[in-house]
């Protein structure tokens, strides 16, 4: 059965390196974005209180789907990055 175990774990290794990869690319894009991200969210929170104050509900509406399409974004990046290191560390502990 420890045969079997190791055997098994050098088949998945190449299902490590690509997790791995996909786990490093999305931390680093989310760093090289942070501030692009940081600025349209500011921006967005903006003009969502200013069309608030001017009564302009289409556009505060428009506002807030796009804060909540970056959010929902962000959130998915954040997902599949648990997912891959769930993953990691099941196949690691087999």
């Amino acid at each position: 059965m420890f045969i079997l175990r190791k055997l098994f774990k050098i088949m998945l290794l190449p299902v490590v390196f690509v997790l791995f990869f996909i786990k490093w690319l999305l931390a680093t894009s989310l760093k090289l974005t942070e501030s692009i991200v940081g600025l349209l969210t500011m921006i967005v929170g903006g003009g969502i209180i200013y069309y608030l104050v001017c009564k302009r509900w289409s556009d505060v509406f428009l506002m807030s789907l796009i804060f909540a399409d970056i959010m929902a974004l962000l959130l998915a990046v954040i997902t599949v990055q648990d997912w891959c290191d769930m993953l990691i560390e099941k196949i690691g502990a087999l």
